[in-house]
């Protein structure tokens, strides 16, 4: 792995351990929410939603050396809370010819990967980022709009709201979301740890997409990124595929992030 592929996974798991560990105790009952530490990764998941993006494994093998036996906890981990929808994230080059041979032995089969970005701490185009929207950074009073934006967006049910909304009480994110009047239109987060920055949860509800709200959003993000001194900034989005756009992809290279390492995915057969 590359520093960038270090530091990258690095925030993403701090992230993640966030989201988790500033969830109102209501919403993680209401959604089975659990995480478990196996090796050198975080088995993460929610046993009554069956968003890919709450349930999914994140670093094994970044750390140590590939285990055959993580992946088989795993998958033990998840069917004993009842989810049969899940990503385990592996880079290929960790995990070598054997490694990769043992994944269809454990029932699971690849998907499309996630491309990871980086780009320097510098300020976007000018001529990027226009939108008829109000956008602002929010706090806890209105963590739910940020949430409810996300889940929405994303699929997700509204038990999840608290869950994503929690994230405002962590003053290491930065959460904004866009307005109209007083409806919120659109949302992203930027975590900001140990000199780095992540950028996560880009969203735009349905009826609101289409009037510039994410490329606002990621203005702000990065120039709250830069305020904060940081030396690099990260994100990830579902790798290109011919025939199925991906609009988020195009967006993130749009504002100067170049592309990184793929990183694989493996779940269940469907």
């Amino acid at each position: 792995m590359t520093a960038h592929d270090d530091a990258s996974e690095r925030i993403e798991r701090a992230a993640l351990l966030s989201l988790h560990d500033h969830c109102p105790a209501a919403s993680k009952e209401a959604l089975g929410l659990f995480l478990i530490p196996t090796g050198d990764g975080v088995v993460a998941g929610a046993a009554r939603d069956g968003s890919i993006l709450l349930n999914r494994t994140l670093g094994l093998a970044t750390q140590q050396a590939w285990d055959p036996t993580s992946v088989p906890k795993v998958v033990e981990a998840y069917a004993r809370h009842g989810v049969t929808r899940y990503f385990v994230h592996l880079y290929d080059a960790a995990l070598g010819e054997d490694g990769l041979r043992t994944l269809p032995e454990a029932g699971l089969e690849r998907c499309r990967g996630w491309m990871k970005f980086h780009r320097p701490p510098a300020p976007s185009p000018a001529d990027l980022g226009r939108t008829d929207l109000r956008v602002e950074r929010v706090g806890p009073d209105r963590g739910d709009d940020f949430g409810r934006v996300v889940c929405e967006a994303f699929g997700m049910t509204d038990a999840a709201i608290g869950l994503l909304g929690g994230l405002t009480r962590d003053p290491r994110w930065h959460c904004f979301v866009s307005y109209d009047g007083d409806e919120p239109a659109g949302a992203g987060g930027l975590m900001v740890d140990g000199g780095i920055a992540f950028l996560e949860w880009g969203a735009t509800r349905p009826k609101f997409r289409r009037r510039g709200s994410q490329g606002a959003i990621m203005n702000h993000r990065i120039s709250a990124a830069v305020d904060a001194g940081c030396s690099a900034l990260y994100t990830e989005t579902g790798e290109q595929v011919e025939g199925d756009p991906q609009h988020s992809y195009r967006n993130i290279l749009r504002y100067g992030f170049v592309e990184g390492q793929l990183r694989g995915n493996w779940a269940p057969p469907r």
